[in-house]
């Protein structure tokens, strides 16, 4: 990192603490007019999409919040998930971001009160005030540069299913060192750069989709969010985006190998594929080596703790179905089992201020995890 993005880096988190504020308002000052955020038909420059969120802040805290700090939860589609995330986050409020299809199954981690942001017909369980997608973007063009600085930081509230149909709401505060060197080393993994165009499959309600906003925002890389969407579709913003950088899930990266396989397209180039959200097998390992080459790399992680694991190109063609080795400022283990030696049993993960049994049955071989019995429930977005 330049000296000068250090400094800047250090300003926003000085001033913000380590959240998506301070990502958010770091990029706008030394990435500025590069291509930020793509989603759907609507573009942002990184200085734009803070423009967007400062506007979205100013009038949220006058109108529907009246003044007054009370939870936000987003259950809404396209670019106005991304921009109210930001914007709740620049007022230091928490923030819970949703599908909107999955509103009703979480209702009971829903707090009554909180502002929703959603479309259509507001639950009848639901007490507090509401506003729209087309109210949020209507609310981007606001000029917002003299909202306030708050003394509070942003909590994003991430809620998750077990297979037991139990649901669980993970709080996530300031990042912090260790939330930041993650992020970092999936950065240098990754290898993203600031030329890149990342294409997320995973919504911004989902860890990796969080995860992957925060990255391009700190890299200065162009995101193009292209959830819930066919696999006609994602291989043609590919092309016509020129994306480099795709990240998916296992489920989604068969469906682009079948179109392609059914079309009998050629395949767009690509410089990374990251495969994230399910269990990898060796099969699609061995089907995207053959389609792009040894460029594919996994990584295993839980809402709570973020990406605690990556296996590089050159690990995963050695070891097909291996989640990878840590990442620094995370760590894994078997339970029950002391030190680092091999071990095969029920998994925790450490990492972002969280330490978490997961339901998930893990191997552990010099270093490197493998999961031999996933239990949590997968990511299904199509």
């Amino acid at each position: 990192m330049p000296p000068t993005h250090a400094r800047s880096l250090w300003r926003s988190v000085r001033g913000h603490g380590i959240t998506i504020t301070a990502l958010a308002r770091h990029a706008a000052r030394v990435h500025a007019d590069r291509p930020g955020l793509v989603v759907d038909a609507w573009s942002a420059t990184f200085r734009e999409l803070w423009r967007a969120a400062e506007g979205v802040a100013a009038v949220l805290y006058l109108g529907p919040l009246e003044r007054r700090p009370r939870p936000v939860v987003l259950a809404c589609a396209g670019p106005a998930m991304q921009v109210a995330l930001i914007a709740v986050a620049r007022l230091g409020l928490d923030v819970m971001p949703l599908s909107p299809r999955l509103l009703d199954d979480y209702a009971r981690a829903v707090p009554r009160d909180a502002l929703l942001i959603h479309d259509g017909e507001a639950p009848a369980w639901h007490r507090g005030p509401t506003a729209s997608s087309e109210q949020v973007m209507a609310w981007a063009s606001t000029d917002g540069s003299g909202l306030g600085r708050t003394r509070h930081r942003a909590r994003i509230v991430l809620p998750s299913m077990t297979a037991a149909g139990t649901i669980t709401t993970h709080v996530q505060g300031a990042m912090g060192v260790q939330g930041l060197r993650q992020l970092a080393g999936l950065h240098d993994r990754l290898g993203i750069e600031g030329t890149d165009v990342v294409l997320a499959c995973a919504p911004p309600h989902r860890g990796q989709g969080l995860q992957l906003l925060g990255m391009a925002l700190l890299a200065g890389a162009t995101l193009v969010s292209a959830a819930h969407t066919p696999a006609a579709d994602r291989i043609r913003i590919i092309r016509e985006r020129f994306v480099s950088v795709l990240s998916a899930s296992p489920r989604q990266l068969t469906g682009i190998l079948d179109e392609l396989e059914r079309s009998g397209e050629a395949p767009p180039r690509l410089r990374r594929i990251m495969v994230a959200g399910e269990d990898i097998d060796a099969d699609l390992v061995r089907r995207l080596h053959a389609t792009w080459g040894p460029i594919v790399l996994s990584a295993y992680g839980t809402v709570q703790t973020g990406t605690v694991a990556v296996a590089t190109p050159e690990l995963l063609s050695a070891h097909p179905g291996t989640a990878g080795r840590r990442l620094p400022g995370s760590d894994f283990g078997i339970v029950g089992h002391a030190g680092r030696g091999d071990a095969t049993g029920l998994l925790w993960v450490r990492g972002a201020h969280a330490t978490v049994i997961t339901e998930d049955r893990g191997r552990i071989d010099d270093g490197r995890l493998t999961i031999v019995g996933a239990l949590t429930q997968p990511d299904t977005a199509d």
